[in-house]
């Protein structure tokens, strides 16, 4: 090495050392989760050349910008919606008050309800809905696939359009990172508007590389909802049977919280596109009369809503519970207090159990969340690993009365970073179905035991530990 090589380096390594020294204080009054900003200051400090600029590119707190660029939220309800609070049970009735209060809508009665666990009914429940739209569909989904189901999709959408429907497609800008330019074109040419959520490079004001919508959302003529797990594509949902497609569950909503889904759904259209809520199309009058049908509360998360009320309610839910707590989740890296409500329920005697996917599509998030598996079998969980294949649902069900069924994982990024959306149902002939879902999984999985925690080898271990700090980051 030439001596100005040397020095090159050595300028470098000084300067990225600068960068670490000049960052730690702005981190440190971020006032982030303590997990997150142990992290960032671990991989900051030991690997400055790589901490400093990927802290610019996805840990710069964006959410104070997104926050005040999305101002207030989007309200597009019919007024008059009575309150049904009153007629559940204390224990729903506070969990009710409580996603009010951090920035929920409130319960609805007059819905009709139907989960949905395979991907070919869902496809042709989608297709159906966009079969008999007349005014309006309104589609957001994190992941379009550039695959025949996506094409599918896409020309159902031009042809509602070409027929004067009126057409929204809200893509995000990393999980369509394919299909969001040419791919989604028909839609554009047949009169349909295309939006992207939130793009990835720092050349327009609103952009993020970390913060993604990760709602699933698909809305006809105000009235009709699907959402859930599942995104677009072939590997979630398609017209034929497939053996290695994912295990997913969506929902399906007529009624009137639907207009719920829709606010939500605007919410992020107008923050991405600038429309003006004066287009929006009218409603179409519910098809389940207001005093019939289940209760159902449609809850929001993301960082534009500081008060977490996703979170919350699901916290406030795991904490309540006195009988048992069934959790069906893909990726399961928790923070403290929901890992904590998790374990004190099952030494309390509640029947806890967790079923996951035996392997993900994420293995460094697999080795996170696989540390916490030990502490909870010790403490009475019981832990199922899903086996035939890739496990993407996402559901609870607390003391079958209550279900949550949405897009939100059980795991810090849901929860603090991504944009989610999710149903709460209260109606025990809902939850019972919820239930008769999660025991069909149970069915196709392996219960996990001591022996199992037992077998695992030292680099094992060790590996999950060091996944298990920069969880925060996955």
């Amino acid at each position: 090495m030439t001596l100005s090589h040397w020095l090159v380096a050595h300028l470098q390594e000084i300067v990225g050392y600068l960068l670490a020294i000049l960052l730690i204080p702005r981190i440190l009054l971020e006032r982030r989760h303590p997990g997150a900003t142990i992290a960032w200051l671990l991989v900051i400090a030991v690997i400055p050349f790589l901490g400093v600029p990927l802290y610019f590119l996805i840990g710069g707190r964006t959410i104070e910008r997104i926050r005040q660029i999305k101002g207030n939220p989007v309200d597009i309800r019919k007024p008059g919606a009575r309150s049904v609070i009153a007629s559940l049970s204390a224990g729903h009735a506070g969990i009710c008050r409580l996603l009010q209060k951090t920035g929920a809508y409130p319960p609805e009665a007059g819905n009709r309800v139907r989960i949905v666990a395979d991907g070919v009914d869902a496809y042709g429940a989608l297709m159906e809905m966009i079969d008999r739209a007349q005014v309006s569909i309104e589609i957001a989904t994190f992941i379009l696939g550039r695959d025949a189901v996506g094409a599918g999709v896409v020309g159902a959408l031009s042809r509602k359009a070409r027929q004067g429907v009126q057409v929204r497609l809200l893509l995000d800008a990393l999980g369509c990172l394919r299909s969001r330019g040419k791919f989604v074109q028909p839609v554009r040419e047949a009169g349909g508007r295309v939006g992207i959520f939130l793009p990835i490079l720092p050349l327009r004001r609103r952009w993020s590389a970390n913060l993604r919508n990760h709602r699933k959302m698909a809305i006809v003529d105000g009235s009709s909802a699907m959402l859930g797990g599942m995104n677009l594509a072939d590997a979630y949902l398609g017209p034929q049977p497939k053996a290695d497609r994912w295990k997913d569950v969506a929902i399906l909503i007529d009624g009137a919280v639907a207009g719920d889904v829709r606010s939500i759904f605007w919410q992020d259209w107008v923050f991405s596109t600038q429309e003006t809520v004066d287009a929006l199309p009218p409603v179409q009058e519910a098809c389940v009369g207001p005093g019939d049908g289940s209760i159902v509360q449609v809850v929001g998360g993301g960082p534009d809503m500081p008060l977490r009320p996703l979170y919350s309610g699901v916290l406030a839910a795991l904490n309540q519970a006195r009988q048992s707590i069934w959790v069906v989740t893909p990726y399961f890296v928790p923070d403290d207090p929901l890992a904590a409500a998790l374990e004190l329920s099952a030494r309390m005697g509640c029947d806890v159990r967790l079923i996951l996917p035996q392997h993900s599509n994420h293995p460094l998030v697999d080795l996170a969340g696989s540390s916490f598996l030990p502490d909870l079998l010790r403490a009475g969980v019981g832990i199922y690993h899903y086996t035939p294949g890739m496990l993407h649902a996402k559901m609870i069900a607390v003391d079958h009365q209550l279900a949550i069924i949405g897009s939100a994982n059980m795991d810090i990024r849901s929860f603090q970073l991504n944009f989610e959306i999710a149903t709460f149902l209260y109606d025990a002939d809902d939850v019972a179905i919820v239930l008769d879902n999660m025991r069909l999984l149970m069915q196709k999985s392996r219960q996990l035991s001591a022996a199992d925690m037992h077998a695992k080898g030292r680099g094992r271990r060790f590996a999950e530990d060091i996944c298990r700090v920069f969880s925060p980051l996955l």
